[in-house]
C-alpha cells in the first residue's frame, strides 16, 4: 500500500468495513497489530449520546481530525451528486440522439433536393 500524508503523518493502512464503534478486541485483532492511531472527525449527521471511540481513547490512540473543507460531506450527499450527474449525462445523451436524428433527416432532404435538380 502506498502511504498517504495526513496531518503531517503517513497513513500506512486503512481498514474498510471497520465497525462504527471499534472495540479494543477488534483493534488488537488487526493483522498488522494495534494501530498507532485511530482518526475520526466530528459527525454532525449522526448525533450520539455516547462516545463511540471510548476504547480507542482509553488506549491512547484516538485523534480527532480538525475541521476541513469537506467536514459536512457524507455518503448520502455523495450518492445524490452521483445520481444528479447521471441524470444530466442521460439528458445530454438523449439530446445528442435527437440532434443526430434531425441532422440525418436534414442530410436526406438535401440529398433528395440535389437529386431532383440533377
Amino acid at each position: 500500500m502506498v502511504p498517504h500524508v495526513y496531518l503531517g503523518q503517513y497513513v500506512h493502512a486503512v481498514v474498510f468495513g471497520a465497525p462504527f464503534e471499534p472495540t479494543e478486541g477488534f483493534l488488537r485483532s488487526l493483522p498488522f497489530g494495534l494501530p498507532s492511531v485511530v482518526y475520526h472527525g466530528a459527525t454532525s449527521f449522526i448525533p450520539l449520546d455516547y462516545d463511540a471511540y471510548a476504547q480507542s481513547r482509553s488506549l491512547g490512540i484516538f485523534e480527532e481530525v480538525p475541521r476541513h473543507d469537506f467536514q459536512e460531506v457524507n455518503a448520502g450527499q455523495i450518492v445524490d451528486r452521483i445520481a444528479q450527474s447521471r441524470s444530466r449525462f442521460e439528458a445530454r445523451q438523449r439530446a445528442k440522439g435527437v440532434k443526430a436524428v434531425n441532422e440525418e433527416k436534414q442530410r436526406e432532404a438535401e440529398k433528395a433536393a440535389q437529386a431532383a435538380t440533377e
